[in-house]
């Protein structure tokens, strides 16, 4: 078996080949999520992801194949499996190849968790693959943020900044257990609306809808992280006038300082990616004869595989389109 990237992750057998993550629209392709940087239409993809590839590209050109469900495709058995990272995302079981995808063992309060299965070929996402991109426990986190968020609602609003599809709404779910008001963005509800269609529950209203005189009240916003700065577009201007707390939720707030670079109360370092630690312990549980990294980080962690696990482990090196990742 070939493995190799250009314009998407390229697996040959044979005279069999199948593109993983293309960079642009492929028939016949998988598609693992989607976040924009991973979606394109004409592949095979989760239904869930269909409905979001609809709202966020206003196309249905695809293939809905549900969870754990085989399909032939282009002469691989193909399965998608939970990758755990956002609502819809799949790894991809290609034959005895796994590719994870983006993917969170942890899982997240809107979609379920990666599993680690025995496979000959590993591709597993680097975003956080270098030694020292180690997250503290999700559960210690996402106390943190209630915490600080109950706290700051006693002085006037709170705005959490997020990226649009997947951290918003586990924003939104994470705030409903306080049973205070969500407000979000348009753009966040279009998404949103598709997770309480599939039944997952959440509950806010569009900022949009908001009378004048409920606009000082008490409540949380979630929004596009780019609202977090000024200056806002005239419909929400007004948001700037409510004297409200902000704070950002990423992983990469585990290195970077948002709150000295963007004029921001607080910080949280809420991912939906494994972090280093997790990303070998999903290697080792695997038990590859060999992996292939990609995203990100994929030289750091294909070094880190060889030395501590052992495992034959090359980076793919990303020739014709350079994914960054920003979740």
């Amino acid at each position: 078996m070939r493995v190799f990237y250009e314009d998407g992750i390229v697996v040959q057998d044979g005279i069999k080949e199948i593109i993983l993550d293309p960079a642009r629209p492929t028939p016949g392709s998988i598609v693992s999520h989607g976040h924009m940087d991973h979606l394109t239409e004409g592949g095979v993809m989760t239904p869930e992801t269909l409905e979001i590839l609809k709202v966020r590209k206003h196309s249905s050109v695809a293939t809905p194949l549900p969870y754990n469900l085989e399909r032939d495709v282009n002469g691989f058995r193909v399965r998608l499996r939970d990758a755990g990272h956002v609502f819809g995302s799949a790894m991809i079981r290609a034959d005895d190849l796994l590719y994870t995808g983006d993917m969170n063992p942890e899982g997240g309060v809107t979609c379920g968790k990666a599993v680690p299965e025995r496979c000959t070929t590993l591709v597993i996402e680097a975003t956080y693959g270098k030694p020292y991109l180690n997250f503290p426990p999700k559960h210690v986190v996402e106390s943190d943020l209630l915490n600080w968020v109950e706290f700051s609602l006693s002085e006037g609003p709170v705005a959490l900044g997020g990226y649009d599809f997947g951290k918003a709404q586990e924003l939104i779910a994470l705030v409903n257990r306080l049973k205070v008001e969500v407000a979000v963005s348009d753009r966040i509800a279009d998404i949103a609306d598709v997770y309480r269609r599939a039944g997952v529950k959440l509950a806010y209203r569009r900022i949009s809808e908001l009378s004048e005189s409920e606009r000082k009240d008490p409540r949380v916003y979630v929004l596009p992280r780019g609202w977090l700065k000024p200056p806002l577009e005239e419909s929400v201007s007004w948001l700037g006038q409510t004297g409200m707390r902000t704070a950002y939720c990423s992983g990469w707030c585990t290195i970077y300082d948002f709150t000295r670079r963007y004029g921001l109360d607080a910080q949280f370092p809420l991912s939906d990616h494994a972090d280093f630690d997790a990303l070998l312990r999903f290697v080792d549980a695997c038990r590859p004869k060999r992996v292939y990294t990609v995203f990100s980080h994929p030289v750091d962690l294909a070094r880190e595989i060889e030395r501590r696990l052992h495992i034959p482990a090359e980076p793919l090196r990303m020739k014709s389109t350079t994914k960054v990742k920003t979740t």
